[in-house]
């Protein structure tokens, strides 16, 4: 059998995080029906989601730290087993205290599944690529929210709701054959080094080792830190405050990106849309479907601006765009003029989703990457938890303009706070290499 190219390998692996996604994708427009099925308070509904948040919470930077002690496919496979079979027996409950048990447990396992998911594709990511791969994660998991939304709403009038949650674990299922048939062998393979003591790297003339010349500077520099997360040092380590200020940077844009998304998108633009922007819900999700449409058609470019290197050229307008957006929300009293800044917000959105994975491949070795995308994530979780309390509190304290302030402001300092850790990654990167290049033929 070929080896499947290597384009079909990433959207296999953004397909596994995609349908996992869909398991709770699809039950989020069921669980109000489900509960009324069985004549259980429509109230139980928030600790149903906060048990599923806590579950991912709980999850996300051990699963991440555990990618090292493990074959990468069997892990994922056994946790992508088990959240279809939770997500299936979920439709079995037909008391409260079941119901939270088993979303928490999906939960655990649901955040597990994405944490290695991302990890894998972060790791695996060819260094000139890695704006390709990104975007395609950003695609998939885009088409997979939307369709998991409609199958649950198309399902659970044929079917009933108890079923709905059994037809919610096909798609991993389906994935996961295709997976067997087809494998991603390339990302399976992209931290099996990492449970391996590494040979030690011969030097040249100078100190510097193997393969530090001019023109590889970007990926040969990161070889003489390889210090590992919570890890023994193999070689000369990059500046310890260095690499702190980077990933703090990178679990702040985490929290502000899930929190603005939780409180804004998911919470006050559609009270804002029908209060004073003179939409509709049929219009409104016009306005969302035309932001979700522009943000997919513009993943192409974008993925080509970062693959010939912008990071800060795009998060500075991404982040200054999306915070204007959000703060001109309250303002705008024109149906058009509402639905422009959804869709501007949209698409800063798109760009700073991207921008992470790829700065934490730039960053870090792929022993790292699975710790570090479990604390990336685990810092959006609880900004998702938080947020949506903090901002209409805020509302309702001062008004919809503080709240959305408030969001812009949270949105443009966690870029700017990412574009500033950048800049000292990078001039801490230059003067490793610097004394490293002399001497080098």
């Amino acid at each position: 059998m070929s080896a499947t190219p290597l384009p079909q390998q990433t959207v296999l692996m953004c397909a596994l995080i995609g349908t996992a996604q869909m398991t709770w994708g699809v039950t989020v427009p069921v669980l109000p029906v489900y509960l009324d099925s069985y004549g259980i308070a429509v109230g139980l509904l928030g600790p149903l989601v906060a048990a599923f948040a806590v579950g991912r919470i709980l999850a996300n930077i051990p699963a991440g730290l555990a990618l090292r002690r493990f074959p990468a496919r069997t892990y994922l496979r056994v946790v992508l087993v088990g959240l279809a079979l939770v997500t299936a027996l979920t439709g079995l409950a037909t008391s409260a205290g079941v119901l939270i048990g088993f979303r928490l447990v999906a939960g655990v396992l649901g955040g597990a599944a994405v944490t290695v998911g991302f990890a894998l594709l972060v790791a695996g990511a060819p260094a000139g690529r890695r704006g390709a791969v990104m975007a395609t994660a950003t695609v998939v998991q885009m088409s997979t929210a939307g369709a998991g939304a409609l199958l649950g709403g198309a399902v659970v009038g044929v079917v009933g709701p108890a079923w709905t949650f059994a037809v919610a674990a096909v798609p991993v299922l389906g994935v996961l054959l295709w997976d067997a048939a087809r494998p991603a062998s390339h990302y399976w393979s992209s931290t099996a080094a990492s449970r391996t003591p590494p040979p030690t790297e011969p030097a040249l003339p100078g100190g510097a080792p193997v393969g530090q010349y001019p023109g590889k500077a970007h990926d040969q520099v990161g070889r003489l830190w390889t210090t590992r997360l919570w890890g023994k040092r193999r070689t000369r380590p990059q500046p310890v405050l260095k690499r702190s200020w980077l990933l703090l940077a990178l679990c702040a844009e985490a929290f502000a990106t899930f929190f603005v998304r939780f409180a804004g998108e998911q919470g006050l633009v559609p009270v804002l849309a029908y209060d004073s922007g003179g939409l509709k819900p049929f219009t409104l999700g016009l306005a969302t479907a035309a932001g979700t449409v522009a943000s997919l058609a513009a993943m192409p470019l974008i993925a080509r601006w970062v693959d010939r290197g912008a990071r800060i050229a795009l998060l500075v307008p991404a982040g200054i765009a999306g915070a204007v957006a959000m703060l001109c929300l309250p303002l705008l009293h024109v149906p058009a003029g509402f639905a422009v800044a959804i869709v501007a917000y949209s698409l800063a959105t798109s760009v700073i989703g991207v921008l992470p994975g790829v700065i934490t491949g730039d960053a870090y070795p792929a022993s790292a990457a699975g710790g570090v995308i479990g604390l990336t994530r685990t810092a959006g979780d609880i900004g998702a938890a938080i947020g949506p309390l903090a901002v209409f509190a805020v509302a309702g304290f001062a008004g919809f303009e503080a709240a959305c302030a408030v969001l812009a402001a949270l949105f443009l300092l966690a870029a700017a706070g990412l574009v500033t850790a950048l800049l000292r990654h990078r001039s801490s990167q230059a003067a490793i290499a610097a004394p490293a290049l002399v001497g080098a033929p």
